[in-house]
C-alpha cells in the first residue's frame, strides 16, 4: 500500500506519527477516510491486516500511534489522554484528505473506547464508529481485571477500584468517569446520531462481553452487536478475516452513503481536489 508518514501534534503539544494510506476512486482521492485507533500497549501496526482489507474496499486509511509510542517520553493513561491523540489524528487525516472528506472511526480495545468517546463529541463529526472488544467504562474493566489477576472477590475488587478512582484525579489528573464510552454513547453531544458496529469476543478475558451489551443497550442510533463465538480478546479478525472485513466494510459503506446523501440534501457542493504525490513505503505498511 502506498503511504505518507505524517507528524502531527496534540493539543498538549505531544508529537505523534501516523501513516496516511490514500485510496482513489475514478482517478480522484477517496472522500472516505477511516481513522484507526489501536489497543493499549500495541502500535498502529497491530491493525494493518484490517487496514489492508478496507483499503482494498476503496477507503483511505489514517493509522497513528498513541502517545505511549511518542518519540519524546511522556505520560500515558488508559483512554483519557489518548482522546487528545485521537482528535489530533482526525484533524491530521482531514488535512491530508480531499476537501469535504468524511471520517469514520475504527478502534480495538482501548482504541475502541476512545473512538466511541470522541465519536460522540461535537468536534470530530464521525459518520460511524466500529469497535472490536471496546470496554464500557474504565472502572468496569479495571474491576474485572482485579478480580481475575488478584483473585479478589467482586465486592473487594469494587472497593479497590473505587479507592483508586478517588485517588486517580490527585495522582494522574483525571477521573475514571472521563473514560466512559457507555455514557458518551447515551449522553454525549452526538448521542443517537452516530451509527455503531460493536464486535466482541464471547470469551473475552480482558473486557467481558457484558460490556458490549451495555454499550449496545445505551445506544439509540442505528446499532449492531456481533458476538464472535469461541474467540478471545481482539481475536475476532483472526477468527474469520473475510467475514470480519465484509462486516466492517458493509457497515461503513452504509454509514458513508448516508452521510453523502445528507450532504447532497444540504446542498453542499463536492469539489474535486488534484492528485498529490505520494511517497511509496517499502518496509511499512506491508499487510
Amino acid at each position: 500500500m502506498p503511504y505518507e508518514e505524517v507528524q502531527f501534534f496534540t493539543e498538549d503539544g505531544i508529537s505523534l506519527t501516523g501513516w496516511f494510506i490514500p485510496q482513489s476512486s475514478a482517478g480522484r482521492p477517496s472522500r472516505r477516510i477511516l481513522v484507526f485507533c489501536h489497543p493499549y500497549n500495541n502500535s498502529k501496526s497491530n491493525l494493518l491486516g484490517v487496514a489492508r482489507g478496507l483499503w482494498d474496499r476503496r477507503y483511505s486509511i489514517f493509522m497513528f500511534d498513541f502517545r505511549s509510542f511518542a518519540d519524546a517520553k511522556t505520560g500515558q493513561s488508559v483512554g483519557y489522554l489518548e482522546q487528545r491523540d485521537a482528535k489530533a489524528a482526525v484533524a491530521a487525516a482531514r488535512r491530508h484528505g480531499p476537501k469535504d472528506a468524511e471520517i469514520g472511526l475504527l478502534g480495538a480495545s482501548m482504541g475502541g473506547a476512545v473512538a466511541l468517546i470522541i465519536g460522540h463529541g461535537e468536534d470530530v463529526g464521525a459518520v460511524g464508529v466500529a469497535t472490536d472488544c471496546a470496554f464500557a467504562r474504565l472502572s468496569d474493566v479495571l474491576e474485572s481485571r482485579v478480580c481475575a489477576t488478584l483473585r479478589f472477590p467482586q465486592p473487594l475488587a469494587a472497593f479497590t477500584v473505587d479507592l483508586a478512582s478517588r485517588l486517580n484525579p490527585l495522582l494522574h489528573g483525571y477521573s475514571f468517569k472521563s473514560v466512559s464510552p457507555v455514557d458518551a454513547v447515551e449522553h454525549g453531544p452526538r448521542a443517537g446520531q452516530v451509527p455503531l458496529l460493536l464486535i466482541h469476543a464471547d470469551n473475552d478475558e480482558v473486557v467481558t462481553v457484558s460490556q458490549a451489551h451495555a454499550i449496545h443497550s445505551a445506544a439509540s442510533a442505528p446499532k449492531e452487536l456481533v458476538v464472535v463465538q469461541h474467540c478471545h480478546h481482539v481475536g475476532c479478525f483472526f477468527k474469520d478475516r473475510a467475514r470480519y472485513l465484509k462486516l466492517v466494510a458493509d457497515f461503513f459503506d452504509s454509514a458513508f452513503a448516508a452521510a453523502e446523501r445528507r450532504r447532497i440534501g444540504e446542498g453542499r457542493e463536492v469539489l474535486p481536489t488534484p492528485e498529490r504525490h505520494v511517497a511509496t513505503g517499502t518496509s511499512e505498511p506491508q499487510a
